[in-house]
């Protein structure tokens, strides 16, 4: 059956049913359900990484339309591969503040579902300080975001290949990101260093290892009938 609305078939990955909408109203890449719900919001929330870049690249989507509350898309990301689409291919906001006056960071670590998630972004804003700090007064200068370490690489068309959501983070990893994060020294070279390190085995572990099997959880419905 066709979805009844393309916020919902962006939520089903119904790609013809979204197609139609589109054709029939270009403008509704960027258009709020009730909640002020994208497609954007959906294909992101769901993990539709294909579609989030459709509705992107190819429709002239806008990767910071922002919902009733303020949030973009990138605050309800719940996997590190769409974060990373989001950020690195994209150019999400990583600084936007919702009418809360939170950024995507903040909102993922209150929530706590997603630490994975909440630590790349930290990673990025820790990142951001220090190029600015190492540019000797220069402005204006691109956000150099970090990479694994040599020797790692992240798939993300394989990842997109599996199930919608990571499986349940390690506990002891997960401790050990939530004590990082809690430090006073968090932008600290030496826990950034050890950040970065226990996410990217995190990510391979969990990411590259696509052999592994996923639950879905989805964050919200996906728009109003």
């Amino acid at each position: 059956m066709p979805s009844p609305n393309i916020w919902i078939a962006a939520s089903d990955n119904d790609i013809q049913s979204v197609a139609r909408f589109l054709s029939q109203d270009p403008t509704s890449v960027n258009s709020r359900d009730g909640n002020g719900y994208t497609p954007i919001h959906a294909a992101v929330s769901y993990n539709h990484i294909p579609l989030l870049r459709s509705l992107v690249r190819t429709h002239g989507g806008d990767v910071n339309v922002q919902d009733n509350e303020g949030d973009t898309p990138l605050f309800v990301a719940e996997t590190v591969e769409v974060t990373r689409v989001l950020v690195e291919e994209l150019g999400a906001d990583v600084g936007h503040r919702n009418g809360l006056g939170l950024t995507a960071a903040d909102t993922i670590e209150e929530d706590g579902q997603f630490p994975l998630v909440a630590a790349y972004l930290r990673g990025l804003g820790a990142a951001a300080v220090a190029a600015g700090e190492d540019e000797e007064g220069g402005e204006g200068g691109a956000t150099t975001y970090p990479k694994p370490p040599p020797g790692v690489s992240v798939d993300l068309s394989a990842a997109e290949d599996v199930s919608e959501t990571l499986p349940p983070v390690d506990d002891a990893l997960r401790r050990r990101i939530e004590e990082l994060a809690a430090r006073e020294d968090f932008n600290s070279e030496e826990t950034q260093r050890e950040l970065r390190s226990l996410v990217t085995r995190a990510v391979y572990d969990h990411v590259v290892d696509t052999g592994v099997e996923r639950s879905i959880r989805p964050r919200q419905e996906g728009g109003s009938t």
